[in-house]
Parts: structure tokens; C-alpha cells; sequence
């Protein structure tokens, strides 16, 4: 039995060269082109091995057991650059000039030396065993600690199997937490790598490093973040399957292309539970025929959900930017103690003017689920119903009104709207927003904006999405809110409204000393939903997520094209990074900040291949280049068959 690290430069590692200039931070490989054709190749960004020893008729012998690990950045000058290419200059000018081959004017040895060549190395760290014991397990440091004489240095190409280990270091112990996320790729051109067989080396990671913390997912549109996304959901699902964990995931998809099943292939998210016990998906028309499917709309006229409908009514009106827009987005609609009865007045006048204003722009409802108590003077009020008898306004006693519906808040704000005299308290700016409200009702921008987010409007729904999706991570559901029926603002408002509902119930757990719900939020062009340093933390239910959520077990995996949308604070807390093609080298400037991505930009920039990722996870030591694996029935089924359920022929599922 050898010594680990023996063993492992012996699994057919294929010699390239040797060292010939070390440091602490870079190397410098000899080679020539015979080794490297032999080698089948090496790929900038490649990894070799260097380790002192010698061969012997049983294999390579290592002095010490420790393996240099180095990556490729590119190519070297030899010491005698200068002369070789002399060299090279007159071979290709005599064999043009005489129209024969270039072997024909250099003899044997001028050949061998103008073959000679260099690998620019950064040198990644060290495999190391404690003691020379042949069953010590393999360490890993991200240096070297010492600098000998670096011709003591043989350099080695990884063999397939080798290459694996190395991309897939450091393994976890249990096999089943290990997810085979793709194979390795250096290069879009893969020729050489499918001839040496290295194009089939597995990539395996940890399910674990993706629970509970922060993972980027960076490329153009049509590079393979919504795959990566579905692999990564689909095998945290499996791993709490297996782990008997109860693990919430919940989706923020935008384009519905999570929500539905995938025409092409039939596969989908949704497919990994058969009923709303595992899966849950929140659209604004849900199907009655699926169990799975729930409304996403509120009813604006609920007073529970009073705040979250004037946040979408707001957010909805920002681009129209006038003095009465202003004005109206400034009112304060949160409901007041009811015991201080001025102040609860002037918020009920307020509200009556704004569900006036959702009845004017369509929120169709028969009746308030709580009707609103209002105070105004008798005798204009008694001239309203006059001359409305027919409206749901009902008297009290003297000076109160019970406001019953929709209809009747309308038809009571353009009442009192038009008799500023009559009802001065009404129309007092400074303590009442009646008139803010008031004032826009004949602005067809405000009103046209308002009409925008109808869809969102459910006369029969009931309660807060917020609630009912903590309550599915409590559950450990895979929750799926389709936005691909709003637009961008309600998408932000919404989005953000349910991340700080779900923050602040983890807060209350923490203080409360409970055991946190552990759960994943997966955001889907997160560029839309993100400020970059626009809010103080506390204001801002992203970043704020990703300085608390390490404490309350919550997860966070965004997709973007824009690594400059995302807040520095949340990339400086980012575990697990996934970047495929940026055509901007202003994305991949801000890129290059991390880790050693710099090193990967050119590749990143040029190579626009599907699912072609450079990936760093929270316990990878360095950056490694994947061909991520397509989404699959087969994950679909593994998923569905730790759970307990059975496995699917999801094409006809999909049909």
C-alpha cells in the first residue's frame, strides 16, 4: 500500500516538465511540445502537480509527502527568449524562401530546442500529510512553506480521475451529501480535453455548503443560471429528505419559468411534490385543478393588509414625479391606537380617501371585511345621505358613521372632496392626509398607475402572503411566488415586503430562544429587486438578510448579470459563487475583487457557452471551471424518491 499522496501522483498523472523558477506565490514550468501532445493538452487555467522525488520501475517516489499545486496562467519567457526566436524567425523564413517543410531546414537537436517552452504558474497551495503513516488522510494549505531547489521539482498533468479529486476536494464524508454538479472545463474549445478523456472528470460539491448561506449565481441571459438554480434547490430538497430536515425553500421567480413545467423537456420544479403538503406555488391565477397553486393577490380593502396595499400603491405611482404625486406617496396610512380617538379620526378620513381612490380604479368588492367608523359633523353628513339613500353608509350615533363599502368610500370622498368649507377638518394638510389622497383623484397618471396592479387585487383572499409563506418554511415547503403577472415595481415591493416579514419572525424566534426554520430564498433576476447602497441596512431586507441570516439559518441564492446591482455588503458576505459568461469588463472589474476571479476574467468575458461556470464553494479551497450538469428527470425523481414519493415519467406529467 504507498503513502497517499504517492498514490495519487501514480493514478496515470501524465509528466509535463519541471520547475526551473519558484517562489512563494508563482512558478515557472520547462516544457516542451512532445509532453504536452502526450499530455493531451494543457488548457490556461489548467491544474498541474509539482512534487520532489524520483522515478523508479514502480512508479514515481516522493521525497516528502507533500504535492504542490499550481494553475496555469499562462505562457513563460525562457532565459534564451530572445535567440530561440531568432531561431525560429529564420526556419520559417528558409523553409518559405526554399518551399519546404520546416523540419527540413533544422537538424534533430535544433528541433528539440526550439520545441522548448513555459508555463506562467500561480502556485494555489500544498497537499500534505502530518505524518508519513500510509492511511494519514490529505491536508490542504492555501501556501507553501517552504522554497527548495526548484529543478528538486518534477511537474505532473492530472489524470482524469486524479482531476476529479482535485475539483471535487475536499469530499464530504457522508457520500450523500455529496451532489455531482457537473465535470470540469478549462475551455470552451474542448478537442483535446475529449481526447484525453479529462472532459468526463466529475465535479463534486457539498449540498450543505448551500444551506444557510449566501451563493451568487453571475451570467448574461441564456447562459444557465435558472439550471444551476433548479440543480441547487432540487438537491437542497433531497439533502433535507435524507437529513430529516425540515429545510423551507422559497422562490421569488419572475418570469414563471420556475412556477410552470419546462415545455422542452417536461421537467420542473413543481414536480417534486404531488400536493400542497410539499409544494406550493403563489400566482396571480391560480388553478383551481391543482392543489399546489394558491393566490398571490391581497385584498387591498383588508385593513390587515392596509400597509402592504399602500406599499404597492406607492411603489406603483413613483414614476409619476409631480407635486401631487409626491404629496400622495407622503401620506401615513398605518392604522393608530383607537384609543386616541383624534388622531384614529383623522387616519379613518384618510382611509376612507383611499378606498375611494382603489374603487375609482377598479378594485372591484361588494363590501369592507372591516367596516371603517368615521366622525364628521351631522348636519353636512345627514345632507350626503340625502342625496345618496342608496349608498352603504349607515348613521350612529351622533357624529359617527359606519362606512361599509368600496363604493360608498368613492362616492363619500368626491362628496366631501368638493365641500372643503363644510368639512374643514377633512381638508387640514397638517394633520390629516384626506386631502393628499383627495388630490389626485383627477390625475389620470396616478390613477392609470393604480390601475396597473389590479391583477394583484383578490376581493375574496385572505390574510398576508408574508404569513402564509413563513408558515411554509416552517412546514420545510419549496415555495414558488410567481411575479411574471406584475411589474418590475410590484415585484420589488412584494419581494421585499415577504423577506423583512420573514426576517423579523426569525428575529422573534432568535430572541425568543427557539430553534431557528431553517429555509432558503432563491431571487431570480435580482438586479430588479436590488439597490446597491441605496438604503441603510435596516431598510433594506437584502442586505439585511445577508448580515443576519448566517444566525437564523437563512440561506440566500441570487442570479444576476450585473455583479454591480448587488450591495458590496452582500457580495463581502457571499459563500458560493457560480460565474458563467459577462460581456462587460466593468462587471468583471467588480468581479475580480474576490478571490482570484481576476485570474478568469478573459475566459469569462470571451467564452459565451451555456452552463460553462467558474465555481467557488464555502469549503472548495480555489476556483474551479464547470460544465454544469443539465437539470434532469433523473434529479426530479432522486429528489422525489428521498422523499418518500414515488418516481415519475415527468414527460407525460409534463404533457
Amino acid at each position: 500500500m504507498k503513502k497517499p499522496l504517492t498514490a495519487l501522483v501514480n493514478k496515470g498523472c501524465v509528466p509535463v516538465g519541471g520547475i526551473y523558477r519558484l517562489d512563494y506565490d508563482s512558478a515557472v514550468v520547462l516544457t516542451d511540445d512532445f509532453k504536452k501532445k502526450e499530455a493531451g493538452g494543457v488548457p490556461r487555467g489548467g491544474f498541474l502537480l509539482a512534487v520532489a522525488g524520483d522515478n523508479t520501475d514502480s512508479g514515481f517516489i516522493l521525497e516528502d509527502q507533500e504535492v504542490i499545486l499550481l494553475r496555469v496562467r499562462g505562457t513563460a519567457p525562457l532565459p534564451n527568449e530572445s535567440e530561440l526566436i531568432q531561431t525560429r524567425l529564420a526556419v520559417v523564413r528558409d523553409a518559405g524562401a526554399s518551399g519546404v517543410g520546416f523540419d527540413d531546414v533544422t537538424d534533430v537537436l535544433t528541433r528539440n530546442e526550439l520545441q522548448q517552452s513555459a508555463f506562467d504558474c500561480e502556485v494555489l497551495g500544498t497537499f500534505y500529510t502530518e505524518n508519513d503513516a500510509r492511511d494519514a488522510s490529505i491536508e490542504y494549505g492555501a501556501d507553501i512553506d517552504n522554497v527548495v531547489v526548484s529543478a528538486r521539482y518534477q511537474v505532473y498533468l492530472p489524470s482524469t480521475e486524479v482531476l476529479s479529486w482535485l475539483a471535487s476536494y475536499p469530499e464530504p464524508e457522508d457520500t450523500q451529501d455529496a451532489l455531482t454538479i457537473g465535470k470540469v472545463r478549462f475551455a470552451a474549445t474542448r478537442r483535446k480535453a475529449l481526447i484525453a478523456g479529462t472532459d468526463q472528470a466529475e465535479v463534486r460539491i457539498s449540498v450543505s455548503d448551500f444551506v444557510g448561506r449566501k451563493t451568487a449565481v453571475f451570467g448574461m441571459t441564456r447562459t444557465g443560471k435558472s439550471n444551476t438554480i433548479k440543480t441547487l434547490v432540487t438537491a437542497v430538497h433531497r439533502y433535507g429528505s435524507e437529513h430529516k430536515r425540515s429545510i423551507g425553500q422559497l422562490i421569488f421567480d419572475p418570469q414563471g419559468e420556475y412556477a410552470n413545467v419546462n415545455k422542452q423537456d417536461h421537467t420542473g420544479l413543481r414536480l417534486l411534490g404531488d400536493d400542497e403538503s410539499t409544494v406550493r406555488i403563489y400566482k396571480v391565477e391560480p388553478s383551481s385543478a391543482d392543489s399546489r397553486e394558491k393566490p398571490l393577490r391581497i385584498n387591498f380593502y383588508d385593513r390587515e393588509v392596509l400597509e402592504a396595499a399602500w406599499s404597492l400603491v406607492s411603489e406603483a405611482t413613483t414614476p409619476v414625479n409631480t407635486n401631487y404625486g409626491k404629496s400622495f406617496r407622503s401620506s401615513v396610512l398605518s392604522e393608530p391606537d383607537p384609543n386616541d380617538r383624534s388622531r384614529y379620526s383623522r387616519w379613518a378620513w384618510a382611509a376612507v380617501a383611499f378606498y375611494g381612490l382603489l374603487a375609482k380604479c377598479g378594485f372591484e368588492a361588494e363590501s369592507l371585511p372591516q367596516p371603517l367608523m368615521i366622525a364628521a359633523e351631522t348636519g353636512p353628513m345627514t345632507d350626503f345621505l340625502n342625496a345618496h339613500p342608496k349608498v352603504q353608509v349607515q348613521a350612529g350615533r351622533p357624529g359617527n358613521y359606519r362606512v361599509i363599502s368600496p363604493a360608498a368610500a368613492l362616492a363619500l370622498t368626491e362628496w366631501i372632496g368638493e365641500r372643503e368649507s363644510e368639512f374643514p377638518k377633512w381638508h387640514d394638510t397638517k394633520d390629516c392626509h384626506f386631502s393628499a389622497i383627495w388630490g389626485v383623484y383627477k390625475y389620470t397618471g396616478v390613477t392609470s398607475a393604480i390601475r396597473s396592479i389590479r391583477a394583484f387585487h383578490g376581493p375574496n383572499s385572505a390574510g398576508d402572503v408574508g404569513l402564509h409563506l413563513w408558515e411554509d418554511m416552517q412546514a420545510g415547503r419549496l415555495s414558488i411566488v410567481d411575479l411574471s403577472s406584475g411589474n418590475d415595481k410590484v415585484a420589488k415591493v412584494m419581494s421585499e415586503r415577504v423577506v423583512t416579514h420573514l426576517l423579523n419572525r426569525a428575529s422573534e424566534r432568535f430572541r425568543a430562544d427557539h430553534e431557528p426554520v431553517e429555509m432558503q430564498i432563491i431571487v431570480e433576476e435580482a438586479h430588479n429587486l436590488f439597490e446597491r447602497g441605496g438604503r441603510e441596512v435596516t431598510d433594506d431586507p437584502w442586505v439585511r438578510l445577508s448580515k443576519e441570516a448566517a444566525k437564523y439559518r437563512m440561506g440566500l441564492i441570487y442570479a444576476t448579470q450585473e455583479v454591480t446591482s448587488v450591495d458590496k455588503r452582500m457580495l463581502s458576505n457571499t459563500s458560493n459563487w457560480l460565474i458563467s459568461h459577462l460581456n462587460s469588463d466593468h462587471e468583471t472589474r467588480e468581479l475580480a475583487h474576490y478571490y482570484d476571479f481576476k485570474v478568469w476574467t478573459p475566459s469569462i468575458i470571451r467564452a459565451e457557452d451555456v452552463g460553462f461556470v467558474r465555481m467557488k464553494t464555502y469549503s472548495g479551497k480555489y476556483i474551479i471551471p464547470v460544465q454544469i450538469s443539465k437539470f434532469d428527470h433523473a434529479m426530479v425523481n432522486g429528489a422525489r424518491n428521498a422523499a418518500g414519493l414515488a418516481s415519475i415519467d415527468v414527460a407525460i406529467e409534463g404533457e
